[in-house]
């Protein structure tokens, strides 16, 4: 953990998250432009998809394949047209998955299916992918054990909007305070600079104790913290050892 960066979000997270990653040991946090809004961001630019699944319960074999075809078939429609009602107009996804099980379990598990499969008529390569999951999962498989399909699943994934952030020249320049403030620091009250957000421009640093205010969240930036904004506007802190 001590490896990665913290990253904090949401209007909470910045006023904790440089004394969490001091607690773990952590000697870097990012935090984005506006991180009261990463979930949202996140919303407007994740995929679109949806599940859809269709229920066969058939012995797992050459008979079955048709049924099995057929039923990814109408659920390939179906996830087309969701996607189409979504206004998704650009190239879909499709991920083929059957929930399976052997004969006298009581639960099934979830095998990914290639299309050629279905296409080739390959039974082999599927009854190959259960047992390699059954494996994967528990430890053990029955190459002689029959095999039994209780769901066919889809996934339609329409790829959402490519995520850009603009750059900016960093400057290399110290930060102007907006005012300095009195702060509780954990063990007594200190005068401590206040930063606007809008007034840090890409290369400006800082050190801690300091707060940053914003519209969307407040930092809370611990003494022995080295701050610098980078050329996407994140701000950057590092601990000193």
């Amino acid at each position: 953990l001590r490896e990665f960066t913290l990253m904090p979000f949401g209007g909470g997270g910045p006023m904790l998250g440089a004394f969490l990653a001091r607690e773990l040991g952590m000697k870097r946090v990012m935090a984005p432009r506006r991180p009261g809004v990463v979930s949202a961001l996140g919303g407007l630019v994740a995929d679109l998809r949806g599940d859809f699944i269709r229920t066969i319960f058939s012995p797992l074999s050459d008979r079955s394949l048709p049924a099995i075809r057929e039923a990814f078939e109408a659920l390939a429609r179906e996830g087309r047209d969701w996607l189409a009602a979504q206004g998704h107009d650009a190239a879909a996804e499709l991920s083929l998955s059957c929930d399976m099980r052997y004969v006298g379990q009581s639960y099934e598990i979830e095998v990914v299916l290639s299309p050629e499969w279905l296409v080739d008529c390959d039974m082999a390569a599927i009854e190959q992918a259960f047992h390699l999951t059954h494996e994967r999962l528990y430890d053990f498989h029955d190459p002689e054990g029959e095999i039994e399909l209780v769901n066919a699943r889809l996934s339609a994934i329409g790829a959402g909007p490519a995520l850009s952030f603009p750059e900016t020249d960093e400057i290399e320049a110290p930060a102007n305070p907006a005012r300095r403030l009195p702060v509780y620091t954990g063990s007594r009250v200190e005068t401590v600079d206040l930063h606007d957000r809008q007034t840090l421009v890409p290369g400006t640093t800082f050190h801690g104790p300091a707060v940053v205010v914003q519209e969307d969240t407040t930092f809370a930036i611990p003494a022995g913290t080295q701050a610098r904004v980078d050329r996407h506007l994140n701000l950057l802190l590092t601990f000193a050892e």
